[in-house]
Formats: C-alpha cells, sequence, structure tokens
C-alpha cells in the first residue's frame, strides 16, 4: 500500500470518528426540522447528508471515472507491449533461422509476425527474401509486390523485386527494376553500380567501369566516404589504381602518350611499387625512341621493388635488338650496383645459357647453388647445361635435384577440385575436404609427348609481362 493511500484511509477514519462525535453532542439540533418548502421539512442531518452528496458525488463520479480509463489505458498498453514483445522474439528467431540457413522455419516465424503485424516493412521484406532462398520465388514475388504497394518509395523493396525476377528467370525485368532505382531515386543505387561495375571489369570494358567508379565515388564522397587512390579502403585502392592504369593504357594505344605519363604519375603517387605502372612507363620511353631511359626505368624499378620481372624485360629487350653484349653489361651494373646480387646473379647465368655460352652460364649458376637452400629452376638449367656439355652424370644428378625440390617424385596424388598434391591415396582432401576427389596424377598430354619424345624446350616458360591489350 502506498503512503499518500494509507494517509487518505487514516484521514477519512478520523473524519468518520469527529461527524459521529459530533453528531452525538447534537443530536437535538440536528433532529430539528428544514424547512424545504411551505409544505415539505426535513430533519437537518437529511438535509446536510444532500449537501454532502450534491457536492461529493460529481467529483467522486469524475475521479472513478478518469481512473478506469487509466485502468483500461494501461491493460491495452501492457496487452501492446506483450504482442510487440512477442512479435520482436519471433522477428528475431527468424533472423537466426535465417542466418543459420533453416529458411523454412525462418519464414513460419515471420508469419506469425505478419499476422500480428501485416504491415510491418521489415518482417516483408524479409519474408519475402527467406521464401526466394527456400526455392518459393513466386510466393516471394507476391509478398514483395504487396511490400512495394505499401512502401511505392523503398529502394530495398524494388531491390528484392529484382531479385526475384531474376531468380524467376525475368531478367528483362529484373534489369528495368534496377533502371528505376538509378533513375528515380538521387542519390541511391550504390549497390546497382557496383553490380554493373563489377560486370564491366569481366568483360574488360575499362571505359565503362571508370564511368561507373566516378558515380560510385560521387555517392560515397556525398557520405563523406574516402574514394583517392591515397584515401581509399585497402579493398578499393586496387581497383582505384587498376582503373587509372588502363585508362593509360588506352591512352597508349591512342598514341597520346603526354595523358599516358600523367595518368601513371597519379598511379606511382599513390603506388610507388605498382608494377604495370612501372613496366609501362618504360614501354612508353621505348615506344618515343628513349631506349636508354626505358632501360634506366626499368632498372631503377628493380632497385626499388627487387621484382625480377624488369630485369627479364631488360633481358627480352636487348636480345630483340640483338644486343646481348649490352644485356650482360647491364646485368653486371645491377650485380655490382645492388646490396643483394642473388636474382641478378642467376639472371646472368640464365642469359648465358640463353646465348649458349655454357662455361659462363655454369660458372655462375653454379656458384649460386652454394648459396640458395632450394631453387628447382636453378637445378634444372643446370642440368640442361650440364646435359649439353654431354656431362649426363651430372645432369641427372641436377634432374634428381629439381625434381627433388619441386615436390614431384614424392606427390603422385591430385585433387581434382582444389588441386592440392599428396605423397599418398586418401579418401578426403586435407585442404579442401572433398571426399572422393584424390586421383591419381596421370596427365595423357604428358605421355603422349613423351611418346613422341618431344623435348621440354631450352627456354624456360615466361609469362607475358607487356601491358594488357584492350
Amino acid at each position: 500500500m502506498r503512503l499518500r493511500t494509507f494517509l487518505g484511509i487514516l484521514l477519512a477514519l478520523v473524519v468518520v470518528i469527529a461527524v459521529a462525535y459530533l453528531s452525538t453532542l447534537n443530536l437535538d439540533l440536528l433532529s430539528q426540522r428544514f424547512a424545504v418548502s411551505e409544505n415539505l421539512s426535513l430533519p437537518v442531518y437529511s438535509a446536510f447528508i444532500v449537501v454532502f452528496l450534491l457536492g461529493f458525488l460529481p467529483a467522486v463520479s469524475a475521479l472513478v471515472t478518469r481512473t478506469l480509463r487509466q485502468e483500461l489505458a494501461q491493460r491495452r498498453q501492457r496487452k501492446l507491449d506483450r504482442e510487440q514483445k512477442s512479435t520482436r522474439g519471433s522477428f528475431r528467431r527468424a533472423v537466426d533461422f535465417e542466418t543459420d540457413g533453416q529458411y523454412a522455419r525462418a519464414a513460419a516465424e515471420l508469419e506469425s509476425c505478419l499476422v500480428d503485424q501485416p504491415e510491418d516493412f521489415s518482417a516483408l521484406l524479409a519474408y519475402g527474401e527467406v521464401l526466394r532462398r527456400s526455392g518459393r520465388v513466386e510466393e516471394a514475388l507476391e509478398v514483395h509486390r504487396r511490400a512495394s504497394v505499401l512502401y511505392p518509395r523503398s529502394v530495398a523493396v524494388l531491390y528484392q523485386l529484382a531479385d526475384d525476377y531474376e531468380a524467376r528467370g525475368e531478367s528483362e525485368v529484373s534489369g528495368q527494376i534496377r533502371d528505376r532505382i538509378l533513375r528515380d531515386f538521387p542519390g541511391l543505387g550504390l549497390t546497382e553500380l557496383r553490380r554493373r561495375r563489377d560486370l564491366s571489369l569481366l568483360a574488360r570494358d575499362w571505359r565503362e567501369s571508370t564511368r561507373l567508379q566516378e558515380k560510385i565515388d560521387g555517392l560515397l564522397a556525398a557520405g563523406g566516404a574516402p574514394v583517392s587512390p591515397e584515401t581509399a579502403p585497402e579493398e578499393d585502392r586496387l581497383l582505384h589504381l587498376g582503373l587509372t592504369y588502363q585508362r593509360a593504357v588506352d591512352a597508349v594505344e591512342a598514341d597520346q602518350y603526354d595523358e599516358a605519363l600523367r595518368l601513371l604519375e597519379q598511379v606511382l603517387a599513390a603506388d610507388p611499387e605498382f608494377i604495370p605502372g612501372l613496366m609501362l612507363r618504360g614501354e612508353i620511353d621505348l615506344i618515343q625512341e628513349r631506349p636508354d631511359a626505358a632501360v634506366e626505368s626499368w632498372r631503377t624499378a628493380f632497385e626499388a621493388t627487387r621484382k625480377a620481372l624488369f630485369l627479364l624485360r631488360i633481358e627480352d629487350h636487348f636480345i630483340e635488338r640483338q644486343e646481348p653484349l649490352e644485356a650482360i653489361e647491364n646485368l653486371h651494373r645491377v650485380i655490382a650496383a645492388g646490396d643483394s646480387d642473388l636474382v641478378p646473379r642467376f639472371f646472368l647465368g640464365r642469359l648465358y645459357y640463353r646465348l649458349e655460352m655454357l662455361d659462363e652460364a655454369l660458372r655462375v649458376l653454379s656458384q649460386l647453388a652454394e648459396r640458395v637452400e632450394k631453387s628447382p629452376t636453378l637445378f634444372y638449367l643446370l642440368a640442361r647445361i650440364h646435359k649439353r656439355r654431354g656431362e649426363m652424370g651430372q645432369a641427372v644428378e641436377c634432374y634428381q635435384a629439381c625434381v627433388q625440390q619441386a615436390g614431384l617424385g614424392a606427390a603422385d596424388f591430385l585433387c581434382a577440385d582444389c588441386q592440392a598434391r599428396s605423397a599418398e591415396w586418401t579418401d578426403r582432401c586435407e585442404e579442401c575436404g572433398a571426399w572422393g576427389s584424390i586421383e591419381l596424377r596421370f596427365d595423357a598430354r604428358f605421355a603422349a609427348a613423351a611418346a613422341a619424345e618431344d623435348p621440354v624446350g631450352d627456354a624456360l616458360p615466361r609469362r607475358a609481362i607487356y601491358p594488357p591489350k584492350t
């Protein structure tokens, strides 16, 4: 019991006792007649009671009515709170089931949510999505159509409708809905722009990719996100660099070399070790008939990055120009200028090998064999040199070292799913976890080549390192 209620009851009790006591003392007075009219009179105590009731009943009635209304409102609110709590619980369980991949159970929970709140935005959106994921595309489409009627300006509903039609096989309708998102909702459509940008990247349409990326950057900038190559998040940084680089490649193909160099400066300012940009800068010098500048550019790039691709490009440049002595002298200068000479010396030995200078190649590469712990390529070259010199015993030893270091002899089994190698057959791949994917490594093409005594070839396999053509 509240203190105020207790004090009220106590005061009322005191008043009743006081009234009873005073009534006893004034009984004769209260028994006298009080004339109401000429023909009607009442005892005085009756008149007091009537006057009291006329003043008390309206106030009491108003107080009781207000109290009843408050009580009914509180009961309705408690009921609504219980329903909302139950709905929130159902929605939370639905999200848990959806995240757990149990779409049927998630749909059942969301159905119970929509019974109590049939126009709830989040429930409608999620219900249609789980229906689509569970394969009930037609029902999902119907739910999202109802949501689009209730919320015609919702981009989230339009995205869901586009996915529904895509799942239904109506790509044209899905595309029209996505077009509407970009057309009718300025400041929105970031997800769709990124989807289209990724598709244009797959199609190698660099111009369209750049245009879409500029729109994406505009939306991000409007939201305060960093968009420049220097400040963009790591996942977007390489994309900015790559698109700028591709614009430079397009400029080179259009003979706009100043524009290409300007774009390359932007790329290299953001990432001084961006390999394609460094390579293309030397190619531009070469195209503009500045071969010395091109070689110097590649040599500087190698010293900055220690990437052997630049040495390979320099070597190819001099071989193409039929200047092998220049290639040798250049590698000697690189060896003399650098702190670590391991990679340049390997390329020097390899160059001697390409030029049929077998004694020099053997001398350089043999010294490297004592300094490296593991290099199948090095021992392959040594084996080829010994074979050409007629030193079959040393060639066999080097071939064996190459095979062992490459793991070929101890990895006769291959996973058909992830291409992982293993020394013995197992029922399950240790790398990707697939069952029944381990197979014996045997390629009929290799057997045919061996039967035809097809030589491997003198030069090592080399990857293309020149700017890609659009």
